[in-house]
């Protein structure tokens, strides 16, 4: 039986999405094997760079901070030699492409597309390390079937594929909903509709844009989560002029926003999972998206879609809602996205390459 190592580089990162993903993953694992241990469990540990072991609690699994910093030189070349020996667990795109044997997570295949927004740097250094870091693993990962297509049509996972591990989202229901978060920004419920911003040209911004403009759908508001305005203005967009701009939100003051919202509003044009169309619908809130990428697989018909490129069709959409049915059908279907059960099938799978690679 292998030792698991989980790679803690993430640690050292700002908070994102995938970071999220990771940290989660590895507290389910931890209580799963404190709470329901097997007899032949593979002794756990995650290997953090310097200065990373705060705020990540656990149990089960030994923590272990190294004595020197982050780098891709830590990543590449020192953890491996740390986790010698070990099942090395990669949750976050990145692994050692020298050591064997690892699962690795690729979250989607972005960096693919040429219109990721990535920096032409990063986008090169990730079709050429990618390709090596998934097939030199004993298992890949991916979060959606349409995820593990794209990396097998890119070439990256080669005959063997990726299988599916759908992310959670129940996460957004374990806070209590910011009771000032509405006021704050001067809204009612349901006399807006919630977007995220984002500069990046796959997020498709623009299209939601433009059917709120000249007051198209008044008196409803756009809200619009993350950059202010002046960021998706220097990349070329246009908000409506009464647009609300939220900033970043913690998960107290999101769920209270998708709670209170009359639609949530999602453009993108690609999707790995697609994970705030899911909490929406957790929290009530009905969705509105583009047939696109993950999207279409996650949501299911617990959706509205429209037409990426129409923002007529956005508008009729926004202004026919089904809300009643489309709130049922969403919590029914975003129920079966919960961590404990992602937490579930990657403990199986490491437990079956602990013992085998």
């Amino acid at each position: 039986m292998r030792r698991v190592v989980f790679n803690g580089k993430f640690r050292a990162g700002g908070l994102n999405g995938v970071h999220r993903v990771a940290a989660r993953l590895i507290a389910e694992v931890d209580d799963l094997l404190a709470t329901t241990p097997a007899p032949d469990d593979p002794l756990c540990a995650l290997i953090v760079p310097k200065g990373c072991a705060d705020g990540l609690p656990l149990s089960a699994i030994q923590l272990i901070e190294d004595d020197q910093p982050a780098s891709q030189a830590w990543e590449q070349l020192r953890l491996p030699r740390l986790a010698a020996g070990g099942l090395l667990v990669n949750l976050a795109n990145l692994a050692p492409v020298a050591h064997r044997p690892k699962l690795t997570l690729l979250h989607d295949a972005q960096f693919l597309r040429g219109d990721s927004s990535y920096p032409w740097r990063q986008r090169v250094g990730y079709r050429l390390l990618t390709p090596l870091m998934a097939r030199s693993s004993a298992r890949v990962l991916t979060v959606s079937a349409y995820s593990a297509d794209e990396l097998a049509r890119g070439g990256v996972t080669g005959k063997a594929g990726a299988e599916v591990l759908h992310n959670g989202a129940d996460h957004i229901l374990e806070v209590a909903p910011d009771p000032a978060a509405l006021s704050r920004l001067g809204l009612s419920p349901r006399n807006y509709a919630v977007m995220f911003g984002s500069p990046k040209a796959y997020k498709n911004n623009a299209v939601v844009f433009a059917a709120f403009a000249d007051g198209a759908l008044a008196p409803l508001r756009l809200v619009v989560v993350g950059p202010p305005r002046c960021a998706l203005e220097d990349a070329g967009l246009v908000p409506p002029t009464d647009a609300v701009f939220a900033g970043p939100c913690d998960d107290a003051a999101l769920r209270a926003l998708y709670e209170g919202a009359a639609v949530l509003l999602f453009p993108s044009r690609t999707e790995g999972f697609g994970l705030p169309p899911v909490e929406a619908m957790l929290c009530g809130c009905p969705v509105i998206a583009a047939p696109c990428g993950a999207v279409p697989e996650i949501c299911g018909d617990a959706a509205l879609y429209a037409d990426p490129d129409d923002p007529k069709s956005w508008r009729r959409a926004i202004t026919r809602l089904p809300r009643e049915a489309l709130v049922a059908a969403g919590y029914a279907r975003a129920a079966r996205y919960t961590w404990a059960r992602a937490g579930r099938m990657l403990l199986s799978s490491l437990r079956e390459l602990a013992r085998k690679t």
